[in-house]
């Protein structure tokens, strides 16, 4: 075909330049040898060579033609016979097309009229015929084709819809399913698709989509959420009826079900709506179903945000930093650190909820601490400390101050001391000097200091650097909405204010 093509274009170049030469000597030829006047030489040399161009343009056309079968051809099985009378004369309107090309040639003069009327009127005559008796052959053939094709892909698309694991995936019970329906008003689709795109600029990457689906197998009202097939989370929404939350302990009771939010744990209550104004006054957040759904949702994503961040897209946000920090990228990876060791890191910010939309200050600082120390502990303290400012900005309270739990200098030393490369393998399970296993004090002192604040920001434990890494960790399954941050990591504006002391 490239050969093809390059004759054709080196043809027409020839049929020009020829057909040049061609009117400009019958021109010389007819005027100064014959002796015929101008115009009837340019008329008569004229109409020659016009012919002439057209008859030398006949192989062109032919090997186009044949290009052109050959390429809309490649992709199908059927004989090339079977091909043209499938496209040329399967369908009447074709053959009128062509009936009508040809009659309007008629009115070109010095081309044969009457034979092209004859030929087009032949033309429109078989497609009158063809309309009034159709090609069935064509028809069956293309529905054969099909049928023999179906049975063929459908069980390799039924194993690849086997086999296909959705990132996030909630799953409704069959009662749920007028939210999801905007004909009948449902919003928790465009609920869901706002809650991504904030999520997303929240969290510094791109959140996967949601694939919602109806589940007969849950309970009416139920809902589950997904991450890669396994559920981690479930609950069931009240039917009619909304939910009054609110987190103070001397809150006037509301007449309905108690239960609690799923999303935080915090006490709620299932009222009717017309008790929502009442709820209102007494200080609850009154939020509807969707609004439950939602929040639960982002929650989940938020906790789960660091096994959502895999390699491609931590390859995928390098890449678009590349374009606006390319000698970065160039001396950290792979000089420095590989794609999974910086994947590593990230992963562990947003496993402690802090977000990786500052990139370039991130890729930075790696590149700084890589250079000293590799080890993935001392590159996530030195990332967070670099991002202190943006870290700490969503942990203060109304009045902008920053309020901390202080560890008691005895406990802050056995902490260091269970930590020391002499401890084998960081197991705190050994008792204290006070009798008592040094997690399970911590865990206790803790939770017995925060259900002791009534204030709206949930105090941070403020913990020495590295520290502060492990003791995350441990209290992570049992606490994991606490913030435990290092001294390094407060910005020196920021004021603290003293919640208690851990002892």
């Amino acid at each position: 075909m490239d050969g093809a093509a390059r004759f054709n274009q080196r043809d027409s170049m020839a049929t020009i330049l020829i057909t040049a030469i061609n009117i400009v000597a019958g021109l010389l030829i007819g005027t100064l040898q014959q002796g015929v006047a101008i115009g009837e030489a340019a008329r008569t040399y004229t109409v020659l060579t016009v012919g002439d161009g057209l008859v030398t343009l006949i192989p062109s056309l032919l090997v186009s033609v044949a290009g052109g079968i050959t390429l809309t051809r490649a992709n199908s099985a059927a004989l090339l016979g079977t091909e043209i009378r499938q496209q040329l004369f399967a369908r009447p309107s074709t053959l009128y097309v062509a009936g009508g090309v040809c009659a309007a040639m008629c009115l070109i003069p010095g081309l044969p009229g009457a034979t092209f009327l004859l030929v087009g009127g032949g033309l429109v005559w078989a497609g009158r015929r063809m309309a009034k008796e159709p090609v069935k052959g064509s028809a069956s053939e293309d529905g054969a084709i099909e049928k023999q094709k179906k049975p063929e892909q459908a069980p390799s698309a039924d194993l690849a819809g086997l086999l296909r694991v959705e990132e996030l995936t909630l799953e409704i019970g069959f009662q749920l399913i007028p939210l999801v329906d905007e004909k009948q008003g449902g919003t928790l689709l465009n609920r869901v698709r706002a809650l991504r795109r904030h999520l997303s600029a929240e969290m510094g990457f791109l959140i996967p989509p949601v694939h919602i689906s109806d589940n007969l197998r849950l309970h009416p009202r139920e809902y589950v959420i997904s991450l890669r097939g396994i559920e981690v989370a479930r609950w069931q929404l009240d039917g009619g009826q909304v939910l009054a939350v609110s987190a103070d302990p001397n809150r006037r009771p509301l007449p309905g079900r108690e239960t609690r939010d799923p999303a935080f744990g915090v006490p709620a209550t299932w009222i009717s709506p017309a008790l929502e104004e009442q709820a209102v006054a007494a200080g609850y957040s009154v939020v509807d179903g969707v609004t439950v759904m939602t929040t639960h949702l982002g929650e989940m994503i938020r906790r789960h945000a660091h096994e959502l961040l895999g390699r491609a897209e931590a390859k995928r946000l390098m890449d678009s930093l590349n374009e606006s920090h390319p000698k970065l990228l160039e001396e950290l990876v792979p000089k420095l650190l590989t794609l999974g060791e910086v994947n590593r890191v990230l992963e562990q910010l947003l496993r402690e909820r802090v977000s990786i939309r500052d990139l370039g200050t991130i890729l930075e600082t790696l590149l700084e601490t890589a250079a000293v120390n590799k080890n993935l502990v001392v590159l996530v303290e030195g990332v967070r400390q670099a991002l202190g400012r943006r870290l700490v900005a969503p942990l203060l309270d109304s009045d902008g101050q920053l309020p901390v739990l202080l560890l008691d200098p005895a406990l802050e030393e056995e902490i260091v001391e269970a930590l020391s490369p002499d401890s084998s393998h960081r197991l705190l399970s050994g008792k204290s000097s006070s009798g008592v296993p040094l997690v399970r004090r911590l865990i206790d002192s803790l939770r017995s200091l925060i259900s002791s604040t009534h204030n709206s920001a949930l105090p941070v434990l403020l913990c020495p650097s590295p520290a502060r890494y492990h003791v995350k960790r441990w209290l992570e399954p049992l606490i994991p909405m606490l913030a435990v941050v290092a001294a390094a990591e407060i910005p020196p504006e920021i004021r603290l204010r003293p919640a208690g002391t851990v002892r």
